[in-house]
């Protein structure tokens, strides 16, 4: 194990206390993956039961990844044991210890239970009656609120379904061994609920759990967790109530916020910033009212805040222009991102366009869009399999799930084949670079028909009826699927995400392509979770950000930009 000299004297405070709960409130860059990684060693060498395990936990794939790794650097390269140390998504955790498992017993249910994303064809049989009309079960909200279990017709709407008619609409669902996110958590806590041995088994095999992102965890995560704690596990915390921008599911960071408040729980905060340059730092301060300080120095290259006017007919312009100023900072632009608001708005700006047909039309024309648009083959991957199986017998109710799960020996050879179909052009899906309603869907067609009786021949699968008219071009353009022409296409690297998928990320070029309300709501700073969006674009940039001001209104807000510490774009 390395030492820990690499750490600040507040890291090192944190890393160095008895294994006790704590809660952390650090600020943007403050090296929460550092410390928490080497929190994790410290617990687990702290811990006396050798059968136990120490986990760490976080929010996305992306942050489990690094904390895997530099935990794999702290201990010499050693793997995570089974029997040591485990590190996973919050929700991964609960669903390989609880809900594959033994979901069954509180679903009824005789089958391991699988995911469902909405598409799959099966779906249209379970519904649930909102006082006007069916919405699909997967559609259903659900939280807890004053430890009642609360539904709602989807996470914008304000009004609340029937408990009983919507559990029942989830119960119906459950019956087949298929559940959406929600109901991933609400089979989690029943289970735990309902069968206590399960909770005890649980807590044993776990008794020290660390979360990172804490603000980001919601009514029903903090149900299974008190649940946990009040059965024996020690819970720890580290996050930043600034970063929370997941209050439509119910993460306000009210949790993360009085945590520390809790008898036996010990606070500490991290208050400096080693991300980001002093120019950032000092409008992150302004925008938050803190008083972080800077560990880094100044560059002698381009590098701070800046503001840029932009206009929505010449996106493929503003991008050059980003382009032209990573060049200025000496920054290479695969390590720039431009962010929106919105994963819609994100799409406009890669060159997407809002005509790509309906139900399994619309699947292959988003997977054709992610290969050659935006380089995604693994999203390109998962489209063509949810087109696939809309084509196929209702019966193959977790094929997609059991697609997702990686190699099983049972869709292996399934697997080979779309990733075939998904990666060639000539001979599979074809290119979005052709006219959709014409070329593109005149190419599809028969390699889709081909590409069923493969699977009919080869594999067992059956195909639905009307296949022709799940295949019709209604809803497509007579035009591309993406203009694979502009300036993506032009050596320039940069992804083009949103701000809720890079949060945690550390990037050394930002452009946030804003409107004026997220400007505003940035202005305002994080009192409000549009104002933390905008707070967590600038945090994320270590050496240039680089904010873009619709044209109609730049003069309006240019002094309230230059007054927060934003300056114009340099000539």
């Amino acid at each position: 194990m390395s030492e820990l000299t690499e750490l600040s004297e507040h890291q090192n405070a944190i890393v160095g206390l008895p294994l006790t709960p704590i809660s952390v409130t650090a600020c943007a860059g403050a090296g929460k993956t550092k410390t928490a990684v080497h929190r994790l060693a410290a617990m687990r060498a702290l811990c006396q039961d050798r059968h136990a395990i120490v986990t760490l936990l976080s929010f996305s794939n992306v942050a489990v990844d690094t904390f895997q790794t530099e935990y794999g650097r702290l201990s010499g390269g050693a793997a995570t044991s089974p029997y040591g140390v485990e590190i996973d998504t919050l929700d991964s955790f609960f669903t390989r210890n609880v809900l594959r498992p033994h979901g069954h017993l509180a679903m009824k249910c005789n089958r391991s239970p699988f995911l469902v994303e909405g598409d799959e064809p099966f779906l249209k049989h379970f519904t649930v009656w909102d006082g006007a009309k069916p919405i699909p079960a997967t559609d259903v909200a659900i939280t807890i609120e004053n430890d009642d279990w609360v539904f709602k017709a989807g996470r914008w709407v304000k009004s609340k379904l029937p408990p009983a008619v919507a559990a029942a609409g989830i119960a119906k669902l459950g019956t087949v061994g298929a559940y959406h996110h929600d109901a991933g958590r609400y089979w989690v806590l029943r289970a735990l609920r309902e069968n206590p041995f399960l909770l005890r088994a649980l807590v044993r095999r776990y008794p020290h759990i660390l979360i990172d992102e804490a603000q980001d965890i919601e009514p029903v995560h903090e149900a299974v967790l008190s649940l946990m704690m009040t059965a024996g596990s020690q819970v720890s915390l580290i996050g930043d109530v600034n970063q929370g921008i997941f209050e439509f599911s119910g993460a306000t960071g009210e949790f993360l916020g009085g945590y520390g408040n809790r008898t036996g729980v010990t606070m500490k905060t991290l208050e400096r910033n080693y991300r980001s340059v002093p120019s950032i730092v000092e409008i992150a301060n302004t925008l938050s009212g803190r008083k972080d300080a800077p560990d880094r120095k100044g560059s002698d290259t381009l590098c701070g805040a800046f503001f840029v006017p932009t206009n929505d007919e010449d996106r493929d312009g503003m991008l050059k222009v980003f382009g032209g100023l990573l060049d200025q900072a000496k920054l290479p632009h695969k390590s720039g991102v431009v962010v929106c608001r919105s994963s819609a708005v994100a799409d406009g700006w890669a060159g997407g366009s809002e005509k790509r047909g309906q139900g399994v039309i619309k699947a292959f024309a988003l997977a054709a869009v992610a290969r050659d648009k935006l380089k995604k083959l693994d999203a390109a991957f998962a489209h063509v399999s949810v087109g696939v199986i809309g084509l196929l017998d209702p019966d193959n109710h977790d094929l997609l799930a059991k697609l997702k799960q990686g190699v099983r020996p049972e869709t292996k050879a399934i697997r080979r084949i779309l990733w075939r179909f998904t990666r060639e052009s000539s001979t599979g899906l074809p290119s979005a670079a052709l006219l959709a309603d014409t070329a593109w869907h005149g190419a599809l067609v028969p390699r889709v028909k081909a590409l069923i009786v493969a699977l009919e021949k080869d594999h067992g699968l059956k195909a639905t009826g009307n296949l022709g008219r799940r295949l019709a071009k209604t809803g497509l353009a007579n035009a591309p699927l993406v203009d694979v022409s502009n300036a993506l296409e032009d050596n320039i690297t940069f992804r083009i995400s949103t701000v809720h998928k890079v949060k945690g990320e550390s990037l050394s070029g930002v452009f946030y392509a804003a409107r004026k309300n997220d400007i505003l709501a940035l202005l305002g700073g994080p009192a409000t979770e549009e104002g933390r969006i905008g707070y967590v674009a600038v945090t994320r940039a270590r050496d240039l950000f680089v904010l873009g001001v619709p044209t109609k209104c730049l003069e309006e807000l240019k002094p309230k930009l230059i007054a927060a510490g934003f300056a114009p774009v340099p000539p």
